[in-house]
């Protein structure tokens, strides 16, 4: 005789019924990161007057895209990361297409390493956030550098990257609780 193991439910077929309420608040907590992203770029385009705001917006931008990718990829689909970088290449003056291919890069890294990622200490991932934020700036860099046609300083895509790794720790803390909270689909 052959038994399954299965995952004993707590409440077996007792369910909320799929009301149109609860789908779209399902799917509003679905899209919250994606969301979130925007309306963060979407401000620090607008002339605030901040020094470093489009480094913020970058550093916002592929913080979120690895931490959801990398947590509950449902949330932060390519689809999803593709329209983001479209957007963000929409309302920034960088080199056409980097934040766009930083943006589908970082999503690729985190959501190949998930599984990684998720038993291994928040050290590591930062470290990996670190490296991978060190390469896409000096690749805007680059990209920048032959747009021009000149040897830019490679000053502002170091800041960028320094900005990167100093918001990551409380985006971290932030997604965290928001993942288990208001972005949680399951608690709709």
């Amino acid at each position: 005789m052959v038994t399954h193991r299965l995952n004993p439910e707590i409440h077996p077929g007792i369910a909320p019924r799929p009301t149109l309420r609860r789908r779209l608040d399902m799917a509003m907590r679905a899209l919250m990161p994606s969301l979130f992203v925007v309306v963060s770029m979407v401000i620090l385009s607008a002339d605030l007057g901040l020094p470093g705001q489009a480094e913020l917006s970058f550093a916002l931008a592929t913080g979120t895209v690895f931490f959801w990718s990398a947590h509950r990829p449902a949330s932060m689909t390519a689809v999803m990361t593709f329209c983001i970088g479209l957007i963000g290449e929409l309302l920034g003056f960088g080199p056409p297409g980097v934040l766009l291919f930083s943006l589908l890069v970082m999503h690729g890294v985190a959501h190949l390493w998930r599984y990684g990622l998720s038993r291994i200490s928040f050290l590591f991932a930062w470290a990996l956030l670190g490296a991978l934020s060190l390469v896409l700036s000096l690749f805007g860099w680059a990209i920048a550098c032959i747009g021009s046609l000149t040897f830019l300083s490679p000053v502002p895509s170091l800041f960028q990257m320094a900005v990167t790794i100093g918001v990551y720790p409380t985006l971290s803390a932030l997604f965290s609780w928001a993942r288990r909270t208001v972005a949680d689909p399951e608690q709709a």
